[in-house]
């Protein structure tokens, strides 16, 4: 026990990547005021969103080094710690993320002609660079993986299954959260979050309803 509950330098690793991530929405803000002069939207959003995104990348790549390089003195705990950490900081993240990809397809049903292709477009670079933000996340929860599968933890088939949901939306979350659930482990944080984001969902759904409901009557 005392092993599981010792300090891992992948604690620093998983907190850095997670102030980088959201150093990234900042950043994006600053660089759009610079890059509102563009000749064009297609070079404006090239200049707004790629140079953000090499912040998540070289962490995402300092992960991957990280967890190969101390994977002798990091136990399974730690790897999981670290996962749900991520993870878990990420999820309001995502959820603004999709807010402002769902907001990008609504340009679409402005009365400007342009905003048909922009509002497409926009949300498909909003969309890569969330997923890229996702495998740079990832060396943490496929680490895990490995050393349960290595250790006779989980079955093997299930440590395939739930290595390639580290690479979708949500799916990565959800199938962490079983495994933690499996462990034992962040049970009472899992079951808070997870009640929390039943009740937005639950309110969204009500606020969506009654809006439906005013424009019909």
């Amino acid at each position: 026990m005392g092993e599981s509950k010792r300090f891992s330098p992948l604690y620093i690793f998983a907190a850095l990547y997670v102030a980088g991530v959201y150093a990234f929405v900042p950043l994006l803000l600053a660089l759009n005021k610079t890059a509102s002069q563009a000749h064009s939207q297609a070079e404006y959003d090239a200049q707004s969103v790629s140079f953000p995104l090499l912040i998540p990348v070289i962490l995402g790549v300092i992960n991957l080094i990280a967890v190969i390089a101390l994977r002798h003195q990091t136990t399974r705990e730690q790897l999981l710690n670290c996962a749900l950490f991520v993870k878990y900081a990420l999820i309001p993240f995502y959820i603004m993320g999709g807010l402002c990809i769902a907001c990008a397809f609504l340009l679409m049903f402005t009365p400007v002609v342009i905003m048909m292709f922009i509002g497409p477009a926009v949300a498909v670079i909003f969309s890569v660079a969330g997923w890229v933000i996702l495998v740079c996340g990832a060396p943490f929860s496929i680490g895990y993986l490995v050393k349960s599968k290595n250790e006779g933890i989980h079955p093997h088939a299930l440590c395939k299954i739930a290595g390639i949901l580290q690479f979708f939306f949500a799916a990565d979350v959800l199938s962490m959260m079983v495994l933690a659930f499996k462990e034992k482990k962040w049970i009472k944080t899992t079951v808070i979050l997870l009640l929390i984001l039943l009740a937005g969902i639950t309110g969204v759904m009500i606020w969506a309803g009654v809006k439906i409901a005013g424009a019909v009557l």
